[in-house]
């Protein structure tokens, strides 16, 4: 394998036939739904493995249903839909097969979810078979849900595919499962690791389909610390040996990627050798040691990515998830082809799949949600096939820059910021809007409610602050126990930074998010009261230690109970610590209006934290607008609660940052003038 970095330099320009869209108009009145409507196509189609078919998600009366479109003559016969579920997750098991499962979207799948299940069906809508059943018919039969994930296919002309479960009830707690063989036309699963080194989560085969490498989580008795073990055997029949071994909260667990196509070099990622950022690595397997790097990135962590040709039996390159999304290939007619497409679509970022004679190209950019193209790489041309969001086609988005500031204690903070388009960057209205998790991150590409309020006229910061994942391990645990701590001030520095810049009017500043962004926005108003004139917080947290001693919720566990008291507090040792950072503990310290709204089925953040706020609030005669979405989870699934999300969102900020705002100081200003 030639591991060298292959750029991908211009080549002459492809003959595209229609690929142009006409000039984005600049268009400030785009109705608020249209942001939030469900796209026209859900995820990224999916290329069957010789190229000719791509299953896609469209929607139909308010679902996402299955469809097949042949590449060859455009044909599109839809072979799955449901009245009730969203199909989701479709994964060709052959040229002629599929395999999906079923949700609600949104954010159900982390909550009280009823969909799941695995099913099959022909690529024309025939041979239907119900694999695993739904979480709600395991429910009703009194039956444990035995949830299944696809590890692979078996390849060729089989109807068979690798799956993963804990079919055989050991404690899954931190993932225990097994490897089995599914045949998905009758069902039937044949298990294949009788041998298991016992508690693996995470399990890879090599291009033969020989079960090589389990990841195991274990708690240490002594410590409670949860503890990684990564085994590899040489074939079906060799012991398994343990080559790797790391506590979870030092930042040094591995992840091992696949086997080169000699089925002997091992691919792992991770922060090996004293390194921040996670690289991708070649496992020396004599020395049981990280050898060469081949994947590495100064700014952000590369824990995944690498991308395999199974038709061409190659490694062809790597995806990094920086705050822009990055492609590096090793094969250089990969690399070609992405330099043919980038020349053809100028000013949009280009990703493509490609199999046989085939290749599915998606682009984005500022004005741009998704566009679908088909490139035959024999002909060479270039078809458009849909736009994601077509409603918003020829309407000019705001561009969503990259920028970075220092925290105030030198620590350098990514971010995003959307300017309003059309509009002089200075002395704008800002909204601060922030990320939940917190470990977790934002990501670059369209946001219905960053578009949305740029615009509307507002500048909208996205601040990357410490904790935040996909930046090093330094930039992560530098936010452990720092709830309203540095990680608040953090978001507070980067809204200083714009306002010292002139970008920013001081006196019009609102700052919203969900979850833990909820809990940013509640703080936030506590901490900074003359500094916010508004806030949104929906599914947020108001008091931390509620995490771990609410009844209703999911956060407990061995990962709460080691790595989550080390991130968020532990509720045995840091009382003294959790009453500090309490924004119920501290509502009497806020001034700004604030609007709430939590969804009646949220395990995550239960209602309760939401209620106990608004109490206080209103008790203490601050202006609180709730709003309690029923039948949701930590999010809104729904469309029509989406929508009306949206527009309540924006009328709230106009309220008291916007034009409303202005109206209601001018109005106040010429009534006063008129007393004697």
């Amino acid at each position: 394998m030639n591991r060298r970095i292959i750029p991908a330099v211009l080549g002459a320009l492809l003959l595209a036939a229609g690929a142009y869209s006409p000039v984005a108009q600049a268009d400030a009145s785009i109705p608020i739904a249209d942001f939030f409507k469900k796209a026209e196509f859900s995820g990224a189609p999916v290329l069957s493995p010789d190229g000719q078919n791509m299953a896609v998600l469209t929607p139909r009366n308010g679902r996402f249903v299955l469809a097949v479109i042949n590449l060859d003559t455009r044909a599109s016969t839809v072979v799955a839909s449901d009245p009730e579920w969203d199909v989701a997750n479709p994964i060709w098991v052959n040229n002629r097969r599929l395999v999906f499962s079923i949700n609600k979207g949104g954010e159900e799948v982390m909550e009280k979810q009823t969909g799941g299940g695995l099913f099959a069906v022909n690529s024309d809508g025939t041979s239907f078979r119900k694999l695993v059943i739904s979480i709600k018919e395991a429910t009703s039969a009194n039956k444990p849900y035995k949830p299944v994930s696809v590890l692979t296919r078996v390849g060729g002309d089989s109807n068979d595919l690798i799956v993963v479960n804990n079919e055989r009830g050991r404690d899954a707690d931190l993932g225990a499962s097994d490897v089995f063989r599914l045949d998905t036309t009758n069902g039937r699963m044949a298990l294949l690791t009788f041998n298991n080194p016992g508690a693996v989560s995470g399990w890879v085969l090599d291009h033969d389909n020989v079960i090589r490498v389990a990841s195991s989580m274990t708690v240490e008795d002594s410590s409670k610390r949860i503890i990684q073990t990564v085994y590899l055997r040489d074939d079906e029949k060799a012991p398994w040996k343990a080559i790797y071994k790391a506590y979870l909260d030092e930042g040094k667990d591995m992840n091992p990627l696949g086997f080169d196509f000699d089925n002997k070099t091992l691919f792992v990622a991770g922060r090996f050798n004293g390194r921040d950022k996670a690289g991708v690595h070649i496992w020396n397997t004599a020395s049981n040691t990280a050898g060469e790097l081949i994947a590495e990135h100064p700014e952000a962590d590369i824990p995944a990515g690498l991308i395999f040709d199974e038709s061409r039996k190659k490694v062809v390159g790597v995806s990094v998830q920086g705050m822009k999304p990055e492609m590096y290939y090793f094969d250089e007619d990969y690399a070609r082809l992405q330099a043919m497409l980038d020349a053809s679509l100028p000013g949009e970022r280009v990703r493509f799949q490609w199999s046989g004679t085939h290749a599915v190209v998606f682009t984005s950019s500022t004005s741009n949600v998704g566009k679908l193209y088909h490139f035959d790489t024999a002909k060479k041309t270039l078809e458009p096939l849909y736009s994601v969001k077509p409603e918003l086609e020829g309407k000019k988005l705001s561009e969503q820059t990259v920028i970075r500031y220092q925290a105030r204690d030198g620590m350098s903070i990514p971010a995003y910021l959307t300017l309003p388009e059309g509009r002089r960057a200075k002395a704008l209205p800002l909204v601060a809007y922030i990320h939940g998790g917190p470990h977790a991150r934002d990501g670059y590409g369209f946001d219905p409610i960053t578009q949305m309020l740029a615009s509307r006229g507002f500048a909208v910061l996205q601040p990357q602050f410490r904790m935040s994942t996909g930046f090093g391990w330094k930039h992560h645990v530098a936010g452990w126990k720092q709830w309203g701590l540095a990680m608040q001030d953090d978001i507070t520095d980067g809204i200083e930074t714009l306002v010292k810049q002139g970008v920013v009017d001081r006196n019009r500043v609102c700052i919203i998010g969900a979850s833990y962004g909820g809990y940013a926005t509640m703080y936030g108003l506590v901490k900074n009261p003359d500094l916010y004139k508004c806030g949104i917080n929906w599914v947020g947290v108001t008091d931390v230690k509620m995490l771990f001693t609410v009844n209703w919720s999911d956060m407990s566990g061995p990962v709460m109970d080691n790595i989550g008291a080390k991130m968020h507090g532990d509720p045995k040792t840091d009382d003294a610590y959790f009453a500090k950072v309490s924004a119920i503990g501290h509502a009497d310290q806020i001034k700004a209006p604030v609007l709430m709204a939590y969804g009646s089925e949220d395990r995550r953040v239960p209602l309760i934290h939401g209620e106990k706020m608004r109490d206080v609030l209103l008790k203490q005669g601050n202006t609180v607008e709730w709003m309690v979405m029923t039948g949701e989870g930590h999010g809104w699934s729904k469309e029509s609660n989406n929508i009306k999300w949206g527009e309540t969102v924006y009328r709230f900020i106009n309220r008291y940052i916007g034009d409303g705002a202005t109206a209601a100081a001018t109005t106040a200003t010429t009534a006063g003038a008129g007393q004697p």
